[in-house]
């Protein structure tokens, strides 16, 4: 007998009636990154999503290694403004530096670790379904697999449709499902000193562009899914539309 009984966490999935797994509804809609930053719904809308800027600001010209303002590197787009920057025998030494961009736009799928109220989305869903956190990543490579086995030609960049056979894609390429919540910071960084903001730090922070928001979404208690489609184990940018698949094959053949 156990003198202290614990309920797991439960995670909740705001939505709008017709889209209730729970409730006869036998498909899910998986947004786009890029996608909240225009979405019609205001409540859900986030402007910079998926996006993030860095800026350089040094008392005087300090040494960088290549290494370093490699790392500063963006893969959905993005700008680079030199401010100030010599260059000699060799060594770059940077002054001020302003980098800016996205990060790979991915399918995502939001559930909230509230189950009561999740901020601007139950006031934008009406409904909603619950699951057990501990089966969460079932769910989510379960949808991954089906997701995986639904993608269409329509569903790849033409930059990479342009460039290889069908046949080399199919070869090359894999969906990566990634689970994290939702951290709520700033998305400006400002970097004095390189020495206090290694490689190591601005690999972490680019990674988790994704998986950050204003603090003024804090209380949605996001817990994201994002499915990443991969060409040579590196990330790359899916076509901009939602895609809604199939939780129950069959139904395509009724």
């Amino acid at each position: 007998m156990k003198a202290f009984g614990f309920s797991a966490p439960v995670f909740a999935k705001f939505c709008a009636q017709k889209y209730n797994i729970k409730s006869g509804c036998n498909t899910v809609r998986l947004g786009t990154l890029y996608g909240y930053r225009t979405i019609e719904n205001e409540l859900l809308r986030d402007n910079g999503e998926g996006t993030f800027s860095y800026v350089l600001e040094f008392p005087t010209y300090l040494e960088a290694s290549p290494q370093w303002l490699a790392s500063f590197e963006f893969g959905g787009g993005g700008r680079v403004h030199i401010g100030d920057m010599q260059v000699a025998n060799g060594n770059i030494k940077v002054k001020n530096l302003n980098v800016s961009g996205s990060t790979h736009n991915c399918w995502i799928y939001c559930i909230s670790k509230s189950v009561e109220s999740a901020g601007s989305i139950t006031d934008a869903h009406a409904d909603k379904w619950t699951i057990a956190a501990d089966k969460l990543s079932g769910f989510a490579n379960y949808i991954g697999s089906v997701l995986w086995s639904e993608l269409t030609f329509q569903d790849l960049p033409p930059n990479l449709t342009e460039k290889y056979s069908l046949q080399e894609i199919q070869q090359r390429l894999s969906l990566n499902v990634e689970i994290k919540e939702v951290e709520y910071v700033d998305r400006f960084v400002l970097v004095k000193d390189p020495k206090e903001f290694g490689v190591s730090d601005i690999e972490e922070l680019r990674d988790k562009v994704a998986f950050i928001k204003p603090v003024k979404f804090k209380d949605e208690q996001e817990v994201r899914i994002a499915f990443w489609l991969m060409f040579e184990g590196k990330k790359i940018s899916i076509v901009d539309k939602p895609k809604s698949i199939s939780l129950r094959p069959v139904d395509k053949l009724l």
